[in-house]
């Protein structure tokens, strides 16, 4: 039998132990150095002295668990804040969020194993990424107030590339991903929890976010990752699982009034016969609706004025805000027509309330083109025969609840949405392998993992 020998990880100690000795010193030096700086913070007061342990905690978690599995958990922890990550901050205003501090955490971490990996993007998000950054650097050039639009361009940057982007270099496995969705679920679910002894406003639940459309926009997105996550188990207590944190996704798209995010949640039961490609789901999902259309009146009479349901028959301030989304969309309209080529910038695009109208204002045709590119890689996959295409279910319902929020860089609707351009690569590398069949129950990542390069002691 020929002899077999594994390749020794770079960090691996090599014969003589030379690498071994130099890892042993620059541990224990690194070391020293933290007792003496937690030492002189601990010295400077409580606040100080708090922060001290929290490093020190965070650095003996590293050493125990690892750099790979602290980041997982940094990206789970970013995942379950995301669907209220406004509303754990100091201030709705506040530029930083707990969200992104997680993911600071995880990208820090990730940097080691992400740097030099190959990547393939689909073709449509890099050349509509291209002409985004093209016409949002000229647009903020020419901008009245080039500064705030950098500042506004950048955070959307983040999130349209940065994250995404992370995602999509890191490549998990379709368990991981699974993951971090049920991660956005369980931070929903905490938020409805908390729903009923949380602040209202205008009897409006907000549940632990900062508003009440914020509140339907994540429950839409929970909703719309329970569909996927539906056909990811098949045991009972799985299946209940899911139901019920369905159930309270739909239960705070009802208390939290946004007429919106119940039209979305509606639209994505609708696309369900077309996407599972079933007649007897279609006769199910009509008599359902038929159902509903006859117990409508009476779920408006039981229903309070500021529910979601009540609102979309035109009670409570419905009218106001109707009045106020026409204004926002008159000065939208009017800031494209400014400029409609390249934009305007980024520095008013959160006063028209429409991200589409938004990104149009903003950087133009041009650039309105190439997000349109992007959000087309993303949403296409669900009608292809891969067996974990509907994910792509978040990409839809970002697509249909974006064109009522105002904020390009939503924390809420962009963390849950990112790991659909796994999907999107994973059907491009089969059109380049030539294999138009299904891939295996349990995929393989968008790219191949590659071996540990670190030892854990």
């Amino acid at each position: 039998m020929p002899n077999q020998t594994t390749a020794r990880p770079p960090t691996a100690a090599r014969g003589d132990g030379s690498t071994g000795v130099v890892e042993r010193r620059a541990v224990t030096v690194f070391v020293v150095l933290l007792a003496m700086v937690l030492a002189a913070a601990s010295a400077r007061g409580p606040v100080m002295a708090a922060v001290g342990i929290g490093f020190a905690g965070f650095v003996a978690a590293l050493a125990i668990l690892g750099r790979q599995r602290i980041a997982l958990l940094a990206m789970l922890g970013a995942f379950a804040t995301a669907p209220m990550y406004k509303g754990l901050a100091p201030s709705p205003d506040t530029p930083i969020t707990p969200t992104d501090l997680l993911f600071g955490i995880a990208v820090v971490l990730l940097l080691p194993t992400v740097i030099g990996r190959p990547v393939r993007l689909p073709l449509g998000y890099v050349i509509g990424i291209l002409l985004i950054l093209t016409t949002g650097i000229l647009s903020t050039v020419f901008s009245p107030a080039p500064v705030i639009s950098a500042l506004q361009f950048v955070q959307w940057l983040v999130v349209l590339v940065g994250l995404v982007g992370l995602l999509a270099v890191w490549a998990p496995g379709w368990r991981t991903v699974d993951l971090l969705l049920w991660g956005y679920v369980a931070g929903h679910t905490l938020s409805v929890a908390y729903s009923p002894i949380g602040d209202s406003i205008a009897g409006r639940s907000v549940g632990l976010t900062h508003h009440p459309n914020a509140f339907g926009e994540a429950g839409v997105m929970a909703f719309a990752a329970l569909m996927y996550l539906w056909r990811r188990g098949e045991s009972v207590w799985y299946r209940l699982l899911v139901a019920g944190c369905a159930a309270a996704a739909v239960l705070s798209v009802v208390t939290s009034g946004s007429r919106a995010a119940a039209v979305v949640v509606a639209g994505l039961v609708i696309m369900v016969p077309f996407v599972e490609r079933s007649a007897v789901k279609g006769f199910v999902l009509a008599l359902t609706l038929a159902i509903g259309i006859v117990a409508l009146p009476l779920l408006l009479d039981s229903a309070g004025d500021t529910s979601a349901l009540s609102r979309l028959a035109g009670t409570g301030d419905a009218l106001v805000a109707d009045q106020a989304r026409l204004n926002a969309q008159n000065f939208g309209i009017e800031m494209f027509l400014e400029h409609p080529v390249v934009g305007n910038g980024f520095a008013e695009a959160i006063y028209v309330h429409n991200v589409v109208l938004a990104v149009a204002a903003s950087v133009g045709l041009v650039g309105l083109i190439g997000y349109l590119m992007v959000l087309f890689v993303m949403a296409r996959p669900i009608i292809g025969t891969h067996p974990n295409r509907r994910i792509a279910y978040l990409a839809w319902a970002f697509i249909a609840i974006t064109p009522t929020v105002p904020g390009l860089e939503d924390r809420t609707l962009w963390v849950p949405m990112a790991p659909v351009i796994l999907l999107a690569m994973n059907m491009r590398r089969e059109r380049d392998d030539g294999d138009d069949g299904p891939d295996t129950a349990e995929p393989r990542p968008a790219i191949p993992a590659t071996p540990a390069t670190e030892t854990h002691r």
